[in-house]
C-alpha cells in the first residue's frame, strides 16, 4: 500500500533552538594539516528508461486494472491504457498513463538534471497539477508505493490527488512522480463513474481508488528503469 508523509499546510512552526556555545578549553595546540590531493569523485551510473513504455506492464497487471493494450502517440512520450466503459449505462471510465523522462536521446539527463526536474514538477503539482482544476486535495512525500520503498527501489517521490473538469465531465486523478537516479517516472490514474448518459452527472474516482491502482503498477514501472 502507498505510504505518504502528508505535506503540512499550517504556518508558524517554531524554529529549533540554537545550541549553546561550547565552553572553551585549553590544551596543547596541534599543527594544521591539509590533504595533498582531493579524493576522486565517484561517477554516477546513468540509468536508461524503457524505449517503449507500453511494454512495461504484464498482461496480468493490465487485467487486474481492467485496461486494454497501451497506446502511445508518436508525439507524446506517455503510454496510455484505458478500460472498455461499455455501451450502456452505468459507465465506468478508467485511464492509466506512465511517462519516463531521462533527457533526450543525444543528451541523457544527469542525476542533477533529474533532481531539478523532479523539484520543479513537485512545486508545480503542489500548486495546481491540472490546468482544468485547482489545487490538489491530497499531497505528500511517498515513502512506499506498492512493494517499492524509497531509498531501496527509488530515490524520492511525491503524490497528489485532484479533481478536474473538462467540459461538463469531472474526473478524479492520482499522480505519483518518482525519481530513480537520473530518470523521472510519472504514473497517473484517473477516472469517473457515470450513472446515466449525461457526462455532467459523472462522479470522480476517489483518492483511495487512485492510490490502489498506482500501488498495483508502480513495481513494474520502476523496475523497467535499468
Amino acid at each position: 500500500m502507498m505510504v505518504l508523509i502528508a505535506v503540512a499546510t499550517a504556518c508558524g512552526l517554531a524554529p529549533a533552538a540554537a545550541p549553546s556555545p561550547a565552553t572553551p578549553t585549553t590544551g596543547p595546540s596541534r599543527p594544521k594539516t591539509t590533504p595533498t590531493s582531493a579524493p576522486p569523485a565517484k561517477e554516477s551510473v546513468l540509468l536508461k528508461a524503457p524505449t517503449n513504455p507500453c511494454r512495461v506492464l504484464t498482461a496480468s497487471i493490465r487485467s487486474r486494472l481492467g485496461v486494454r493494450q497501451g497506446i502511445k502517440d508518436r508525439l507524446d512520450p506517455a503510454c496510455k491504457w484505458s478500460n472498455d466503459p461499455g455501451d450502456a449505462p452505468p459507465f465506468k471510465f478508467r485511464d492509466l498513463t506512465i511517462t519516463y523522462d531521462a533527457g533526450f536521446k543525444e543528451f541523457t539527463a544527469s542525476v542533477k538534471d533529474a533532481k531539478e526536474s523532479f523539484a520543479t514538477k513537485r512545486r508545480s503539482d503542489y500548486r495546481q497539477p491540472s490546468v482544468f482544476g485547482g489545487a490538489p486535495s491530497v499531497k505528500g512525500t511517498i515513502q512506499q508505493i506498492g512493494t517499492a520503498k524509497t531509498g531501496e527501489h527509488f530515490d524520492e517521490g511525491y503524490y497528489v490527488y485532484f479533481v478536474y473538469e473538462v467540459g461538463e465531465a469531472k474526473r478524479g486523478e492520482g499522480k505519483a512522480v518518482l525519481r530513480k537516479g537520473n530518470v523521472v517516472i510519472t504514473i497517473g490514474f484517473s477516472g469517473a463513474d457515470v450513472p446515466g448518459r449525461r457526462m455532467r452527472d459523472s462522479k470522480p474516482i476517489g483518492d483511495a481508488t487512485a492510490q490502489a491502482a498506482l500501488d498495483i503498477v508502480a513495481g513494474q514501472a520502476i523496475a523497467a528503469v535499468r
